[in-house]
């Protein structure tokens, strides 16, 4: 014999799109289509589902994804996601970081730690972080600390 059909109650249908399909039929012991197809039957978008706006669509790429999404109260992900759909470049791509890896500069990864290298160039830590991995350059071991020209005997 096939099992019986779930019986809707109005709390249950009123939990849908609330959350993930497959969470609430693993709360109500069925299955995930069973919860998708009433979902879709009654024409509530999926949980997470966004409503992107045309103020929403203007705005990305003006600010971080992770501030526009907490602005928005959906994932970055999200934001990421509709962002490169519309082939819009993130802030930081568009601002770039506007420093110049000169020889000098280039010279001080990996002698001492990411944010202290960041802190003698001016540059966030994750500037200097990206800079060393892609040229293959190992982190400082810690605890050590190139000196100070004025320390030196």
């Amino acid at each position: 014999m096939g099992k019986a059909a779930l019986q809707w109650t109005p709390e249950m249908l009123a939990l849908l799109g609330t959350d993930k399909d497959a969470v609430l039929a693993q709360r109500w012991g069925t299955t995930a289509k069973t919860v998708n197809l009433k979902r879709n039957a009654l024409g509530i978008p999926a949980f997470g589902w966004v409503q992107w706006t045309p103020a929403m669509q203007a705005a990305l790429g003006t600010d971080s994804d992770a501030e526009l999404a907490k602005r928005w109260g959906i994932s970055k992900a999200s934001v990421v996601a509709k962002r490169k759909e519309l082939g819009i470049a993130s802030l930081t791509e568009k601002q770039g970081t506007g420093f110049v890896w000169n020889d000098a500069a280039v010279a001080l990864l990996g002698t001492a730690s990411d944010a202290k290298v960041a802190a003698q160039l001016g540059v966030t830590r994750l500037t200097v972080y990206n800079a060393r991995v892609a040229r293959g350059i190992a982190a400082a071991p810690r605890g050590v600390a190139k000196p100070d020209a004025d320390d030196a005997d």
